[in-house]
């Protein structure tokens, strides 16, 4: 005979100490992105500032870099800054120190994900400026700016190369004016100030030939966009200067139009777009539906199936019989079937033999159930399982069996009787003392 037995599976310890190993540094990768960007958002080119002064001013803004999904109908405004200036291909990682000072991209940005927010909500998108040595030695200067050229490139692919040129100003500081809602005049002080001419555009702060914030238009949707040319009118380098803070204050909740100010930094598209729900009337003709083929094949077969159930359970076999109830009826069974053959044979000493062996083959049977087989053995099983419990009354009760087996076949009916009462008493005393 072939060994069916089956094999446990040995477990293997190096593929778990691998799949952890594994687990531990995408954690690792995971953490030093996102202390990465945390520094880029907190260092002079960031903007977390801006998010904590609009929220110190009572203002709903937020820094978000991704993770779950926001509803575009929460949004009065996104800003998105770009620290990209290719939009259409991948940035090459520095290999030295000195190609990491002087990169020009932080990390990819897509045009289709300006598009995408500009598609879903109002979105303000803010040209890069700034090389990564200012963000790693916190020292502006001209030598750090990216190539005018690469930004002008950045912005002609989202607004057309229409809406003109991207320069800079080479004096240390401009000013420009702005005048709030209220009238009041406001200057906006850049540090070799970044501006774009905005032909097309309808200017915010200055004017088309030198704009630094404009309403212009996505090339390929049509959407309108809002392009700030300068990072530095609000990020953390640039608050500090002029009126800068005080025209964040008063300009960005007034385009946000009472929804959340959202500094997206993220480098996916999270903002969704609710979907409007349709209600429709439900008459009767929705639920016959559920009555027409296909499912009328499902009814069908269900229905046949209940019919044989019922048919199998109540008329072929019967109710069910309680298992107690059907052991005490064979067991009365037994008991007259060996009385009246007793009774009419005479030979009552060789039927208690057969007698006193059923019994004790059906309590052993209700005692181990189908375990143990034969016979003999099963009553050595029980009376060896009795004797641990017992052993006063199963020593009579092997006494009894001893003397019942060795009765002459002729025996008056009268002895069997006392023999059989003394048996079944050692049997129920068995049963209820133990």
């Amino acid at each position: 005979m072939s060994d069916t037995t089956t094999q446990p599976v040995k477990q293997r310890p190096e593929l778990i100490l691998i799949g952890v190993f594994v687990a531990i540094g995408i954690a690792v990768l995971l953490y030093f992105s996102s202390q990465q960007q945390q520094q880029l958002r907190s260092s002079a080119t960031g903007m977390d500032g801006l998010d904590i002064w609009l929220s110190s001013e009572g203002h709903d803004a937020q820094s978000f870099a991704g993770g779950w999904t926001i509803s575009a109908e929460t949004l009065g405004l996104v800003i998105t800054p770009l620290y990209d200036s290719d939009l259409s291909e991948e940035r090459a990682s520095p290999q030295t120190k000195e190609e990491l000072l002087f990169q020009q991209d932080e990390y990819d940005m897509w045009l289709w994900q300006v598009e995408e927010r500009a598609y879903l909500a109002q979105t303000m998108v803010v040209l890069p400026k700034w090389r990564s040595g200012v963000r790693l030695t916190g020292l502006s200067h001209p030598a750090l700016l990216v190539d005018p050229e690469r930004t002008q490139d950045a912005l002609h692919l989202i607004a057309g190369e229409g809406i003109g040129a991207v320069g800079h100003i080479r004096r240390p500081f401009s000013d420009f004016s702005y005048q709030t809602s209220d009238g009041d005049r406001l200057t906006a002080r850049l540090y070799v100030a970044q501006v774009f001419e905005g032909q097309g555009c309808d200017p915010i702060i200055g004017d088309v030939g030198e704009m630094i914030l404009g309403f212009c238009t996505v090339e390929n949707t049509g959407d309108d966009i809002l392009v700030l040319s300068d990072p530095d009118l609000l990020n953390n380098h640039g608050l500090r200067l002029g009126d800068n803070a005080l025209i964040a204050q008063s300009l960005l909740p007034q385009l946000a139009d009472g929804g959340r100010i959202l500094i997206d930094y993220s480098q996916d598209v999270w903002i969704t777009e609710q979907q409007e729900a349709v209600q429709h009337e439900r008459s009767w003709s929705d639920f016959l539906r559920y009555l027409e083929y296909p499912f009328s094949v499902l009814w069908i077969g269900g229905a046949i199936l209940m019919l044989i159930t019922f048919w199998r359970a109540g008329l072929r076999y019967g109710p069910i019989v309680d298992a107690v109830s059907k052991l005490s009826a064979r067991k009365g069974q037994a008991i007259s079937a060996r009385a009246k053959l007793m009774r009419m044979t005479g030979q009552d000493g060789a039927l208690l033999d057969d007698y006193v062996t059923a019994r004790m083959s059906a309590v052993s049977s209700a005692l181990f159930g189908p375990v143990i087989s034969g016979t003999a053995t099963k009553e050595q099983a029980y009376l060896k399982h009795m004797k641990r419990l017992n052993p006063a009354l199963t020593e009579k009760l092997t006494t009894l069996l001893n003397e019942m087996r060795n009765l002459p076949a002729h025996l008056p009916a009268t002895a069997a009787i006392s023999y059989v009462e003394a048996f079944e008493l050692t049997l129920e005393q068995l049963a209820h003392d133990t």
